[in-house]
């Protein structure tokens, strides 16, 4: 069963639907059990170990990260998308596909599967098949019509590269060279934990399930995604209940808030530039405001995400309104 969220866009505001139509499918990617590219400067990255792989990545212009690469020969950029159940998610009104059958998704997404061997090159170094991994078909592709995505993330969307992929490799995202390391499981050494690091817990299911942060206080549900919109939502009521700390501060002119700080993996952290809602289901996600401050190593041998600081100032949103 295919969640609400594939009808989203039509229920916001003109002026809320670009910043949130790739957000609210990103909850669509995480509940689907069966399954943009700005010019950087190019930085130095350390000889790979041996057996890893190096994948370079941009971060458009919303923070996305991209990898450049192909389908079946079609040039054009993945999503790296830690919140994404399946392999590969790919983007049919770019990819040319056939017609594949129908097998979720309601009147504005339409979920497709398709048969035979389609291939993905990953940045010149990695070719793999460009398969879903998940349902009863696991070799076979899956499909969207992701038009509305492409507009905000590259007009050469290829889809989205998720969990599925990563999850047979200890991967390192290293924000400030712009890469993407991967290390075969059976190859990789225990990950090193340095005591500046902050540990967090990550077990990528569908739907996903979230570890828990302090705010004030205040027990809430977090969530730590490479394509999340940095939000905090929570019951009126426990807004009011967390008030009198005084953690939560509102950002001056930018309809945004500042939690300083909020305590998880052992550590207090300051968020900057969050968005704020009043839901019922509370969650705070982290995600292309707050990881760029860190290189983190997603490793699933112990369900575990582990941030070293970078050094890298929070990144300023123009606007949470």
């Amino acid at each position: 069963m295919l969640p609400a969220a594939f009808g989203l866009n039509a229920a916001l505001r003109p002026g809320m639907i670009r910043r949130m139509k790739v957000a609210a499918f990103a909850i669509l990617l995480a509940a689907v059990p069966f399954a943009a590219a700005a010019k950087t400067e190019k930085k130095h990255s350390p000889r790979p170990a041996t057996g890893e792989i190096i994948l370079p990545f941009q971060l458009n212009k919303e923070g996305f990260p991209l990898i450049k690469g192909a389908v079946d020969g079609k040039p054009g950029v993945f999503l790296l998308d830690t919140g994404t159940y399946d392999r590969f998610l790919l983007n049919r009104h770019y990819v040319p596909l056939d017609q594949g059958v129908h097998v979720g998704g309601d009147e504005s997404i339409v979920l497709r599967r398709h048969a035979g061997a389609h291939k993905a090159d990953l940045a010149g170094v990695l070719k793999v098949p460009a398969s879903s991994g998940n349902g009863k078909n696991p070799d076979a592709a899956l499909s969207i019509d992701a038009r509305q995505q492409q507009q905000d993330i590259d007009p050469r969307f290829l889809g989205w590269l998720g969990w599925g992929f990563f999850k047979k490799y200890v991967t390192t995202i290293d924000y400030r060279r712009q890469v993407v390391r991967l290390m075969p499981l059976a190859k990789a050494p225990p990950t090193p934990r340095p005591p500046e690091i902050i540990t967090l817990s990550f077990l990528p299911s569908s739907p996903v399930r979230p570890f828990v942060a302090s705010i004030g206080g205040h027990s809430t549900p977090t969530v730590v995604r490479t394509t999340g919109w940095d939000s905090l939502a929570l019951q009126p009521a426990n807004w009011k209940r967390i008030a009198p700390s005084k953690v939560v501060k509102p950002r001056p002119g930018k309809g945004c808030i500042a939690v300083t700080p909020a305590t998880f993996g052992g550590k207090r952290v300051d968020l900057v530039d969050l968005e704020r809602s009043e839901r019922q289901d509370e969650r705070l996600t982290l995600g292309i405001g707050f990881l760029p401050r860190f290189t983190s190593v997603w490793d699933p041998r112990v369900g575990k995400v582990i941030l070293t600081p970078n050094g890298t100032k929070p990144p300023q949103r123009r606007s949470c309104a």
